[in-house]
């Protein structure tokens, strides 16, 4: 197991003499070069149902325009090209339109015949994985407190154990992971929400081993999924127990073959299409690269790793274990300019000796984030029940990428860039980045609070003699000014019962009910609980939230059937000066949120004063007004 991913040597030079996979990278798109993607084209409809509903909000999120939630990444690589390669005798493996690549094994007469087809830019050799983790097993002896059993460690030193004990567990957030297979009959893994899985080497829908697989092929994945997800009272608790999760067998183990960068790509781009909001990537990649190519800009996967960063989702890769190796630094992808690279610390919070260092080539400063990567408590798939204790940026990257779901799931309004900045900018070095640390060691509490207030994933509601006991933890760095219950247009107010903890009571339980937090900044942080799955009645666009407003306000909105929505905020003297949704919804929505934060078109801060926020639909219109206080 020791030897997963080491570079094999007298492996790689037996093969160089037979067929080797490579990247065949096209100069364009052949007739999709010059397409519209222009928000109501023809082309653009057509990839609009290509991916999610959940994906191309994502997408919404972080570029703030419909019409660039689509760019040249994602037109098709030209089927012309394709088969005129097939032609050539080549077997092709891996289409990726977002690198404009093919990967395909060639000969060396067959290299020579590609690179000469007038459409191919470059052939390059497809990169293999790295290790990022030592094995190293020990007796199992669970603690008893909070019943995290031997995980408890990893919890409480990513300041992750406050989180849990206020209901944030990364609720509603799909977390996709790429790794060797999982093995979900494990204890640690029966009760894990898995939405979707593949399986990328033998192209089938199962992630656990085959008959075909090494005994070993599902030990490493299954053991970063536990650190991130699993859940077993008494033995192991994850960073974001509950999490959702889109898994993909993308490694193959077989006689120690090293995994190869193209069932990556390819992987990403079908997680992005399912509309997962992370990635846990515990692999890299170095072979056939050099430090010079760790410039964020020339390996294949590092190039795939940002395209998916700058459409919304939280890439988070390991750093390497290339300390003590002649290579040392950080490996592909994260040499990347959005990924977050994770490095590897003891439980003291000094660097672990294997743990990659940076700079990249360009000089920028790598890892961006150091968590616990020594002694790591996970599933071992020795049987239903067994652990072991692992080391590795393989075993920190989870714990980030966990931490970012928790984000995400307190304030799943924010995009990725949204979320990086939050884990970097609390990290125990963020004042003074070192290219050891990065921004220093994470620290899950901090990087939530980091953008507001936090709220629960959910409500406790319990019956009593007198209705119905609502309660909820809430937290802010400035203080909590009040919490309330907003339900049938009535504003009840919540009381401090305990440290972090509201409750108030309601004679009856409305369907839907939302949970607002304002802090003593007038930062605004809310839950919505549908108790009712139906779709709404009505249209509906509520009061803004909090109103008057300083720094940020929310509006909901429900539409009970598709229709093209138009939500503005007018000045006093009827002039539009914020569009803030422009757009057709395909489907009924409930609680969507909306938010303002009282700029104009340009991003300019608007003056205080009094605004009118108006919402058009072909069968509906309503206006709600705002005050905004500077």
């Amino acid at each position: 197991m020791r030897k997963i991913f080491l570079f094999v040597l007298l492996f790689s030079i037996l093969f160089s003499q037979e067929k080797q996979k490579y990247w065949i990278v096209f100069k364009d798109k052949g007739i999709y070069e010059n397409i519209s993607l222009a928000k109501g084209s023809a082309f653009y409809e057509n990839l609009k149902l290509s991916i999610s509903k959940r994906s191309y909000e994502r997408r919404l999120k972080t570029v703030k325009d419909e019409g660039k939630v689509f760019d040249y990444h994602d037109l098709p690589v030209y089927d012309g090209y394709i088969e005129q390669i097939k032609s050539l005798g080549v077997r092709i493996n891996v289409v990726s339109k977002w690198l404009n690549s093919v990967s395909a094994y060639l000969d060396s007469e067959q290299v020579n015949k590609v690179k000469s087809l007038p459409f191919v830019l470059e052939v390059k050799p497809v990169a293999k994985s790295a290790k990022t983790f030592y094995d190293d097993l020990k007796i199992e002896n669970p603690l008893v407190e909070y019943n995290y059993g031997n995980s408890e460690l990893q919890v409480r030193f990513s300041g992750v154990k406050e989180l849990h004990r206020m209901n944030i567990i990364g609720k509603d957030v799909i977390v996709g992971m790429m790794d060797t297979g999982f093995r979900l009959t494990h204890e640690a893994l029966a009760e894990v929400e898995v939405i979707a899985e593949y399986d990328f080497i033998f192209n089938d829908s199962t992630t656990a081993n085959e008959p075909i697989d090494s005994p070993s092929q599902d030990f490493h994945g299954t053991l970063t999924l536990s650190v991130l997800g699993g859940k077993k009272d008494g033995k192991i608790y994850g960073i974001a127990p509950g999490a959702k999760f889109v898994l993909a067998k993308t490694e193959d183990v077989r006689s120690e073959t090293p995994v190869e960068e193209d069932n990556w790509v390819k992987a990403i781009e079908w997680m992005d299409s399912l509309g997962v909001d992370i990635v846990s990537s515990s692999v890299g990649y170095l072979d056939w690269y050099t430090y010079q190519d760790m410039d964020g800009n020339t390996a294949k996967i590092t190039k795939a790793a940002d395209i998916a960063f700058q459409k919304g989702i939280v890439v988070v890769n390991s750093a390497g274990n290339e300390r003590n190796t002649p290579w040392r630094y950080i490996i592909a992808p994260a040499d990347g300019k959005y990924v977050i690279a994770v490095g590897a610390v003891d439980s003291l919070g000094r660097v672990a000796s294997f743990s990659s260092m940076g700079p990249t080539y360009d000089g920028r400063i790598k890892p961006d984030v150091c968590a616990l990567g020594v002694s790591v408590f996970g599933a071992s798939t020795s049987s239903k029940n067994s652990y072991v204790y692992a080391s590795g940026t393989s075993l920190s990257c989870p714990i980030v990428a966990g931490i970012a779901a928790l984000i995400l799931s307190t304030h799943p309004e924010l995009n990725s860039f949204e979320v990086r900045d939050a884990i970097r900018n609390t990290a125990s070095r963020s004042e003074n980045p070192d290219n050891d640390y990065g921004w220093g060691i994470v620290n899950g509490l901090s990087a939530c609070l980091y953008h507001g207030p936090i709220i629960s994933n959910f409500p406790e509601i319990t019956q009593s003699v007198d209705g119905y006991e609502i309660s909820i933890y809430a937290m802010s760095r400035s203080g909590i000014k009040e919490v309330f219950i907003m339900a049938n247009n009535q504003k009840v107010p919540m009381k401090l019962i305990s440290e972090n903890k509201y409750s108030a009571t309601l004679n009856t339980l409305p369907s839907t009910f939302s949970i607002f937090v304002v802090d003593n900044e007038n930062k605004t942080n809310f839950l919505t609980k549908y108790l009712d799955t139906e779709p709404p009645k009505s249209f509906y666009l509520s009061q803004n939230f909090p109103n008057p407003f300083n720094t940020s306000t929310v509006f909901l909105l429900d539409l009970p059937e598709p229709s093209y929505i138009n939500i503005s905020i007018y000045n006093l003297l009827g002039q539009k000066v914020k569009t803030l949704i422009d757009r057709y919804f395909p489907q009924p929505v409930k609680g969507f949120r909306i938010m303002w934060d009282g700029s104009d078109d340009h991003g300019i801060n608007l003056p205080s004063g009094v605004y009118f926020c108006k919402l058009e639909t072909p069968k509906y219109r309503t206006v709600r007004k705002v005050v905004l206080m500077r």
